[in-house]
């Protein structure tokens, strides 16, 4: 029982909200879910272990939303803030996430999928150690790091398995140079219309 009501937590302020199946994974809570026109904004929070900021993926489709049959990724992120423990110490992050999604009828029903949580953004420094975990890992995929003006992970795809394509190629040296926790999180809910 302790467990049901905890998940009921997690889908505050939300309508119709039919939260996640506990895993080992960081609890994640879908706080709000609303519509503006065409925009579907959804706001997240998540757990961050001490030292670290976890993000929603990478990838525009690391964050979809489906409804009525069709597959909607995420179109922006806006971080919004911590929250803290008593002593101060941040222990979730906030974020509003947008989907360009066409209007639907009020009774609809989403499900948001968040495939991965990634750590801190690699910088260029982090490109031979990708290198080096490609090939121990006997991957197929050979990349070229490349100069960045920022100073942030940047390669040239220059070889991966024939069976791979270039974007999963990609996701995967991305998924090697920075910290990645794999889903998904998933969350059915309906959205308030604004201005309704």
């Amino acid at each position: 029982m302790k467990a049901a009501l905890a998940l009921s937590a997690l889908c505050l302020g939300v309508s119709s909200c039919t939260p996640p199946t506990v895993t080992s994974l960081p609890q994640m809570e879908l706080v709000s879910a609303f519509r503006d026109g065409d925009k579907v904004s959804v706001t997240l929070c998540y757990e961050q272990p001490e030292g670290q900021n976890w993000i929603p993926g990478r990838h525009a489709d690391d964050a979809s939303i489906s409804v009525a049959g069709s597959s909607y990724p995420m179109s922006s992120l806006d971080f919004i803030g911590f929250r803290a423990s008593p002593a101060g110490i941040a222990t979730h992050r906030c974020d509003r996430l947008a989907f360009l999604i066409p209007m639907q009828p009020q009774e609809a029903q989403y499900s948001l999928t968040i495939r991965n949580l990634v750590g801190d953004t690699p910088t260029a420094a982090d490109c031979p150690t990708a290198q080096e975990r490609l090939e121990s890992g006997n991957t197929g995929i050979k990349i070229e790091c490349l100069e960045d003006s920022e100073g942030q992970f940047s390669f040239g795809l220059l070889d991966h398995p024939a069976e791979m394509t270039d974007l999963e190629a990609s996701y995967a040296v991305d998924d090697l140079a920075g910290e990645v926790l794999h889903g998904p999180w998933e969350f059915t809910f309906t959205v308030a219309t604004l201005g309704e």
